[in-house]
């Protein structure tokens, strides 16, 4: 009896499947798998990408440029504390000059 045609003494479980083997590369065909047309989306999609990035790098650089630098917070500072002395005096002057 050939080796194939003899039945195993076990149980059986789910039919064995040989997988396909490829020896080649097959050739692609069609137009939609044109590397051209595939550089092309891949072009379009990095610049819509790159210029998301961009108008976030200008929107990040305006909202720096707006804070103030050290010397005019400490101006600020400066007439906070002028201004705070000046309302001293005149809270001491309506209450009679008392402190």
């Amino acid at each position: 009896m050939p080796l194939h045609e003899r039945k195993r003494s076990g149980p059986e479980g789910p039919p064995r499947v040989a997988a396909k083997q490829t020896t080649g590369i097959v050739p692609h065909r069609g137009t939609s798998d044109d590397p051209r047309r595939i550089g092309e989306l891949l072009a379009t999609w990095l610049g819509i990408q790159l210029d998301t990035i961009d108008s976030l790098t200008a929107e990040a650089q305006a909202k720096v440029a707006a804070i103030p630098d050290r010397q005019v917070l400490l101006t600020l500072l400066g007439e906070i504390i002028v201004r705070l002395g000046a309302v001293e005096l005149e809270v001491a002057d309506l209450r009679g000059g008392r402190r």
